[in-house]
């Protein structure tokens, strides 16, 4: 997946709505071609066969708003990829096209009773989705250390951030280590979880680190 792809899709993956997630959904060539017929433009085709390319959406997802599975598209593309300001012509032509690929897309979506819409890069945060894929890739706790040791972790974790303190992460992770014996990285493993676990919320705009501080965390009801 493409960079902007990549972080539309751990949006995604954060989203505890959303159930169901397809990457370039493929769409049925009968429907596309008939599509780009009816619109009088030209279906994309496969390079020196001129053979009808098939089409695809770059994400499909499903997600359950009000107790109703409701249904989902997203095509993604750069901002400045519409840009042909000062352009060649060749590249005025590409942008027509890819125009015209989106439009045969939006129609097909529109016609199966689904959500498309158009996703920039302008649209997604970068830091954000960094902030998201860590915290999902570092949410499994050691399990060699057993369910007990993490609970107690948690809980200890939890009440030095209920404290009050505006002093940073680092800080109180070591300061936990001198007076609990929790190590320092078991603290901000737990941290870690309880933003997973959305029990702590942070602005995401902001790279995760040690460096951030207690004050910069606030504890949410959806825990």
């Amino acid at each position: 997946m493409s960079d902007i792809e990549t972080r539309l899709h751990a949006e995604l993956e954060w989203n505890r709505a959303v159930t169901r997630i397809e990457a370039q959904y493929l769409l049925p060539l009968h429907a596309t071609e008939r599509i780009a017929a009816a619109l009088g433009i030209r279906h994309p085709q496969i390079p020196h066969t001129r053979e009808p390319a098939p089409m695809s959406t770059d994400l499909y997802f499903e997600m359950i708003l009000a107790g109703v599975t409701t249904r989902h598209a997203r095509s993604v593309k750069s901002a400045d990829a519409f840009d042909i300001r000062g352009r060649s012509p060749r590249r005025a032509a590409a942008v027509r096209h890819m125009s015209e690929k989106l439009e045969i897309e939006r129609r097909y979506w529109s016609e199966a009773g689904v959500h498309w819409r158009l996703v920039t890069d302008l649209d997604l945060c970068r830091v954000r989705c960094a902030n998201i894929r860590l915290l999902l890739s570092t949410d499994k706790l050691d399990p060699a250390l057993g369910p007990g040791f993490w609970q107690d972790a948690i809980d200890l974790t939890a009440a030095i951030l209920k404290a009050g303190s505006d002093r940073p992460l680092a800080f109180l992770a070591q300061r936990a280590e001198e007076t609990a014996g929790l190590e320092a990285r078991h603290f901000i493993a737990c941290v870690r979880h309880l933003c997973t676990a959305r029990v702590l919320a942070f602005d995401m705009s902001v790279h995760f680190s040690p460096e951030l501080r207690a004050s910069d965390f606030v504890f949410t009801e959806e825990g």
